[in-house]
């Protein structure tokens, strides 16, 4: 169950960067199948092709962004920002009463920028 949700979560990450490398048909049929959680038979009907068809139609945005990742590699750099960042405010939370006012004011504005808040 976990690696489902996992497999999900990895996926629905790779569809938001590669969207746009997918024809149409794959982007619906992936998202409605991947991320809204419908049957091959729904999908199918919904896209007019036969059910091998849209398991067809999904397979290929799976290997698609699998392969675009493989290449690109922009998830994983994310994830890996991601946690960057994660020790940075850790460290801010642990040390900040340690360190001077003008250096924590920087740290803060510095850490703002990066997390897009500013």
């Amino acid at each position: 169950m976990d690696d489902l949700i996992e497999q999900r979560v990895t996926f629905s990450r790779l569809f938001d960067f590669y969207e746009p490398a997918l024809t149409e048909k794959q982007k619906e049929a992936f998202r409605l199948h991947v991320m809204e959680d419908w049957s091959l038979s729904e999908v199918a009907e919904r896209l007019e092709v036969t059910r091998q068809g849209a398991h067809d139609l999904v397979q290929r945005a799976r290997g698609r962004l699998l392969e675009l990742e493989g290449l690109l590699s922009f998830s994983a750099r994310e994830a890996a920002w991601e946690s960057r960042m994660e020790k940075l405010r850790e460290w801010r939370r642990r040390h900040l009463s340690r360190i001077p006012a003008e250096a924590a004011a920087e740290l803060e504005a510095l850490l703002a920028t990066e997390e897009g808040e500013v």
